[in-house]
């Protein structure tokens, strides 16, 4: 993904099928640790599906529990998120839930927008769009987007037919991973002294250590009087 383009995959390719075994994140780390992706409770990062490009990259979460068992949905069960982080310029502003509307309008022609909403400054996207590549999936699912530091992230939420989270759940599920994120990315920005503090630190315990060995060097070098 680069610039303003949306994107809900790896460029050219399908999101593989996971096998057992697999490892579990509760974050991912891009752009240098500018950008810190957070777990929603419940959910866990697949380590191994992780995927870093110049600009961005790729990541794919789903319930702790299922992370070996993706691709076999079962009626109302699971979900699964994924996110594909792209660089935009620095005052990019936040994508609507216009633009994403129009966004699919505009790429998939066989996309039918079902509903549209701006839930806590998250635009929101539910649509049918057969030939994805969830398998197992529905074609009902939702999008999103929103940006972080530079960082454009592309929301796409699968579930199967009769899961809750084609509704109100995977709203709400996507506006606490975005939360998550959002927290995660701040307290990563905040934690973290700036290098030359550390240089500064670093610099003045070793004037602090230095000083006593001269001192101590002086002291020696001094000859003493008579009834000092």
């Amino acid at each position: 993904m680069e610039g303003n383009r949306l994107a809900f995959a790896p460029p050219g390719q399908d999101i593989p099928h996971s096998g057992n075994g697999r490892g579990r994140a509760l974050t991912a780390v891009f752009g240098d640790g500018q950008l810190i992706l957070a777990a929603p409770s419940g959910f866990c990062f697949d380590a191994q599906m992780e995927q870093h490009t110049g600009s961005g990259g790729f990541a794919l979460l789903a319930r702790c529990e299922r992370l070996g068992t993706f691709g076999r949905f079962r009626t109302g069960d699971g979900a699964m998120l994924t996110a594909t982080v792209g660089a935009v310029a620095a005052n990019t502003p936040p994508p609507s839930a216009d633009a994403l509307r129009s966004a699919f309008a505009t790429s998939r022609s066989t996309a039918r927008v079902l509903e549209t909403r701006n839930d806590g400054g998250v635009p929101l996207v539910k649509l049918h769009l057969n030939g994805h590549s969830a398998e197992g999936a529905s074609g009902t699912h939702w999008r999103g987007a929103f940006v972080v530091h530079g960082h454009l992230v592309s929301i796409a939420l699968y579930a199967p037919d009769g899961s809750g989270y084609l509704g109100e759940s995977g709203a709400r599920l996507i506006r606490e991973f975005v939360r998550a994120t959002r927290n995660a990315t701040h307290l990563a920005e905040t934690s973290a002294p700036p290098a030359s503090t550390d240089a500064a630190e670093r610099a003045a315990a070793g004037a602090h250590s230095a000083v006593p060995a001269t001192a101590l060097a002086a002291r020696r070098s001094t000859p003493r009087t008579p009834g000092a």
